[in-house]
């Protein structure tokens, strides 16, 4: 069993391959999208910029909270 914490919708994230942090917006498997998600995992996460903007998916497996202090987006 993993016992990584991960982010949760309403939390802040780090995601590392966009290199951003965001507001996790939902977290949902990939048999609930109608897209090509473009995510290997099976679980792909939206995220939002704290301060607005582009919402983007992330692998929902490689999230993780961000270093105390961090302002980056």
């Amino acid at each position: 069993m993993n016992s990584i914490r991960r982010p949760a919708p309403g939390q802040i994230a780090y995601d590392p391959a966009s290199g951003r942090t965001g507001v996790v917006q939902a977290v949902h498997t990939v048999d609930e999208l109608l897209f090509d998600h473009q995510v290997t995992s099976h679980r792909v996460a939206f995220l939002r910029p704290e301060r607005g903007g582009v919402e983007w998916t992330a692998d929902a497996t490689t999230l993780r909270f961000p270093p105390q202090g961090d302002a980056s987006t």
